[in-house]
């Protein structure tokens, strides 16, 4: 952290303490309590709080997260106006002698009480964030959680990717591969609480199979986050994405929080059956809630069948999830007792086969299987309002995951082939392949996640302030029980590979601990209402040995926000601006802490006879250890400034970001020199053999190459900047209509953040140029991508009829990407005796070091634009009765993507609509 900064942020921490001090001189009383939705009793956080006393003297404050309002004002009587966006303002005159509690009802207004909303709307704290309800997840339609993000400010419509895994991305333009992946590895999933676990998956077969495009190499999702297809949102009631900042309470993530809510409480049965040209969905759920007891029950289970290409008979998505969940809650004498339990189960199958029609191999299989158990408790007490210590939470959760993924494969050869068959390094005979045979493969993966968090807020005011604290702490284990990748190693599917079979269990467990605090400060000045939040997050990685850089050594992740209520201008004009800086921290996971270890085997004699029991192949075998024990965390820091502005229930809120992560995860190519023997076999008589040559009677000479192998290590950076918007008008009556307009302009940038080896492939002398020199270049090779789309959604609500009618026209301006100018001169080079030189014009004239300069087109280097389209997406909604609901959508129903010209090549766009129907039981 640069020092500036440090500064700035001690400067707040001590104005937030001078202030404290100076509010709470002086006599007060507490007033408290809850404000409530009168509809639905959920609490409304960020509700605003005015209190005048009979001097004209103002004082406000806001709620938290669970609609609490606590502040300390002189004894006196008051007027009292509370008010959230969306309801009608309550407004209640009251005298204070004492410490006195009270909860407030406030009644959705006449314009919004029959609203149904369509799609996400930004939350009214300081961090940016959507909030998803169940009205707008129903409209949508969603086969899975992935569905939703076209609802995000910059997200668009997009036919469901069953066929691959499908990984969340957030505020970035575009992608760039693997290199990448800290942005979808750094989105933390929470479901009621628990998070979801992605540091133990190691399920990853390409690197054995071979060929990356194998159908099922786009499955894999290991080191890379979350798979939204597990995810099924039928039994969600909301969703909050953060964005911007998330509170200290979260850690371990760079990108961003999603937070899923599931029903509680009394529903009735609920069935959904949806059915597309992709496949089939049908879920099934209920709630039970037994009042006297403070008791309820609730359950989901859904399944879905769905085919990634329709063509293709032969591949297939299956996912079936089931859960359960118990609230409880006890009235105490001080305190009230809630406990929560949740049990789930998600079941995914993938089975592929090959079309005997095309292979004509019948014994060609692959199937993928995945099942996954996860159990969570949380026990809270909420503690009265006029206590200081407001509540105590534990949560613990445990979860276990088996996935599998067999194969059969028939190998065919071409040619003479031959594999490397030993564990241990040094020298030995290799096995020559038959033409024809049958490989066999299993990984087996059995991830398991133990977590507890322990929490408790406190809270205490001044005349002025209030203050809400939080701390805690957090515990987690990772670990991988499977068997890992088992095979043949005489059978290999991939005869090319660097690996051998491997164990997941020998990895050892990764455990995490972190500690976090958080001041959430309410300040009033006049009219003025400021919302401060200032935390700090700890956190280290366990259970590695002395070499790593990252034993228990503790990370820090500072975070300050700021909002600014200012004062109404009528009744009809509000203003809140907002603003945030902080850093945000992924630990490895455990493939990128503990990685495979490596084969490197090079042939010193390949003898071939026509008599097979004549041939001979020997091989040296180096085993090579990739671990970088001076891998650290990826971090990122985030900023951002927000406007938040209200008029006669429009509301427009805009976001300027910037996030900087220079340490993201990747592989990177490292570089050393192998010493082995070249045997000669030219006087080899092949008539006069009885057997195999014997390397005692050969000659040969010493030679040394150099290889290459990858290495996690802290290479990558992601810049993101970008503005987004959204603008939600109220409902025009005449049409029953209301507009909603949102988009965002995102400008990314990736690049290597270290310095990279490159090989030339050039024979020179009958000499492999990348055996001997191979060049170190410090250049950045990557790209800058940039989008701007808007989506415009009209939605009609016609009550009388039971009709919801909603028109989506998105439109992408432009996207754009510009590959970053390269130096192919390298600053160093590395020898066969694995020196590194410095590369001098000298070595511009040598026959050989003068081809590590590379050459580059410019046309490489060009600026490519896609010019504008649109899509244009309906859906209606319509209600028989109070018991079914009938939903039809086409997305891309029309279209303009017309051809464009780029760099002398017509580029053609052809797009394909997706429709489907939807049907909704409520009994």
């Amino acid at each position: 952290m640069k020092t500036s900064v440090k500064k700035i942020i001690f400067i707040l921490f001590s104005l937030f303490i001078a202030i404290s001090v100076q509010a709470q001189a002086g006599k007060v009383v507490s007033f408290s309590g809850r404000v409530v939705s009168a509809q639905t009793q959920d609490p409304l956080e960020s509700a605003t709080l005015q209190l005048y006393s009979e001097k004209g003297v103002f004082f406000g404050t806001t709620t938290d997260v669970k609609g609490i309002f606590r502040v300390k004002i002189p004894t006196g009587k008051y007027r009292v106006t509370v008010s959230y966006i969306g309801y009608n303002s309550l407004t209640r005159n009251i005298e204070l002698v004492r410490n006195d509690s009270v909860t407030y009802h406030l009644a959705l207004s006449t314009e919004n009480l029959d609203e149904v909303i369509v799609t996400a709307t930004e939350a009214k704290g300081s961090s940016s964030t959507t909030k998803i309800d169940r009205e707008a997840m129903q409209h949508r339609q969603p086969t899975s959680f992935g569905d939703l993000l076209s609802l995000l400010p910059g997200g668009m419509s997009a036919v469901p990717a069953i066929g691959s895994a499908s990984l969340i991305i957030l505020r970035q333009a575009g992608t760039a591969g693997e290199d990448y992946d800290i942005s979808s590895l750094g989105t933390a999933f929470l479901v009621d609480g628990h998070r979801l676990a992605t540091d133990a998956n190691m399920q990853k077969v390409v690197q054995i199979s071979g060929s990356s495009t194998d159908s099922h190499s786009a499955l894999e999702f290991a080191n890379r986050g979350i798979d939204m297809r597990s995810l099924s949102t039928d039994q969600i009631e909301s969703v909050e994405i953060v964005r911007g900042l998330a509170s200290v309470e979260y850690g371990d993530l760079t990108s961003g929080l999603v937070k899923i809510n599931r029903k509680k409480g009394f529903t009735p049965w609920e069935a959904r059956f949806k059915a597309d040209q992709y496949g089939k969905l049908f879920a099934l759920g209920k709630g039970i809630e037994f009042k006297n007891r403070r008791l309820s029950l609730n359950a989901g289970l859904d399944y879905t069948d769905a085919r990634p290409d329709p063509r293709d008979a032969f591949s297939s998505y299956k996912r079936l999830t089931a859960s359960i969940r118990l609230n409880k809650q006890w009235d105490i004498t001080g305190y009230r007792l809630s406990w929560s339990m949740t049990g789930d189960y998600t079941g995914s199958f993938d089975d592929r086969k090959s079309d005997p029609e095309i292979t004509k191999q019948k014994e060609d299989r692959y199937k993928a299987s995945y099942n996954a158990l996860s159990l969570g408790n949380t026990l809270r007490a909420d503690y009265n309002h006029d206590q200081t210590i407001k509540f105590l939470e534990l949560t613990t959760s445990l979860s276990s995951q088996t996935d599998k993924i067999k194969q059969t494969k028939v190998v065919q050869l071409d040619r003479d082939r031959t594999v490397p068959n030993s564990l241990e390094a040094g020298e030995h005979d290799g096995l020559f392949l038959p033409y024809k045979y049958t490989a066999h493969l299993l990984v087996d993966g059995k991830p398991f996640r133990a977590a507890a968090k322990l929490k408790t807020g406190l809270s205490f005011s001044g005349q002025r302030i209030t203050h809400r604290v939080l701390l805690g702490t957090e515990w987690s284990m990772d670990k991988n029980y499977g068997r890992g990748q088992v095979y043949d190693i005489n059978r290999p599917l991939n005869p090319t590979t660097a690996l051998r079979p491997t164990s997941f269990r020998e990895i050892p467990a990764g455990h995490k601990l972190s500690l976090f605090a958080e001041d959430n400060i309410n300040l009033s000045f006049g009219a003025h209402l400021f919302r401060f939040t200032a935390g700090v997050r700890g956190q280290m990685q366990m259970n590695l040995n002395r070499h790593y850089l990252l034993r228990n050594k503790m990370y820090f992740d500072p975070r300050i926000s700021a909002q600014w209520h200012l004062p109404a201008i009528g009744p009809k004009i509000t203003a809140v601006l907002s603003g945030g800086i902080g850093w945000q921290t992924k630990m490895p996971t455990l493939q990128q802490l503990h990685p495979y270890k490596i084969y490197n085997d090079i042939t010193q004699l390949n003898y071939f006879h026509l008599n097979p029991d004549y041939r001979r192949i020997n091989i040296r075998t180096y085993i090579i250890d990739p671990t970088n024990y001076d891998l650290k965390p990826a971090r990122n820091r985030k900023w951002e400034i927000k406007s938040d502005l209200s008029y006669a229930g429009n509301n427009l809120v805009v976001t300027y970001f910037q996030e900087a992560t220079h340490s993201g995860f990747r592989s990177s190519t490292e570089v050393a020199p192998y010493s082995y023997k070249k045997y000669n076999t030219d006087n080899i008589d092949p008539n006069a053999l009885q057997g195999p040559p014997d390397l005692v009677d050969l000659q040969w000479q010493a030679d040394t190459i150099l290889q290459s192998y990858g290495k996690t290590t802290n290479g990558s950076s992601l810049l993101k900047k970008g503005i987004e918007f959204q603008f939600v008008s109220h409902r025009i009556e005449v049409l029953k209509t209301k507009l909603t307009v949102n988009g965002a302009w995102f400008h990314t940038t990736y690049k290597n953040s270290r310095p990279m080896y490159y090989s030339v492939s050039k024979v020179i002398n009958n000499v492999a140029l990348n055996d001997k020199y191979i060049g170190y270049y410090n250049w950045n090779d990557g790209s800058v991508k940039q989008q701007f789309n808007t989506t415009f959604i009209l939605d009609t609500r016609l009550k009388q009829l039971g009709l919801t009618l909603s028109t989506w026209i998105e439109c992408m301006w432009f996207s754009s990407s510009r590959r970053m100018r390269q130096n192919g001169v390298p600053t160093a080079y590395m020898d066969v005796t694995g020196t590194l030189h410095p590369y001098t014009e000298a070595d511009r004239e040598d026959i050989y070091k003068k081809w590590l300069v590379r050459e580059y087109n410019d046309e490489l280097f060009k600026k490519t634009t896609e010019p504008f389209y649109m899509y244009l997406n309906f859906k209606a909604s319509k209600d028989f009765g109070k018991y079914l609901n009938l939903s039809l959508f086409v997305d891309r129903i029309l279209d303009y993507t017309p051809d464009y010209d780029s760099n002398g090549y017509t580029i053609r766009r052809n797009i394909n609509p997706y429709f489907g129907m939807e049907l909704n039981f409520r009994l």
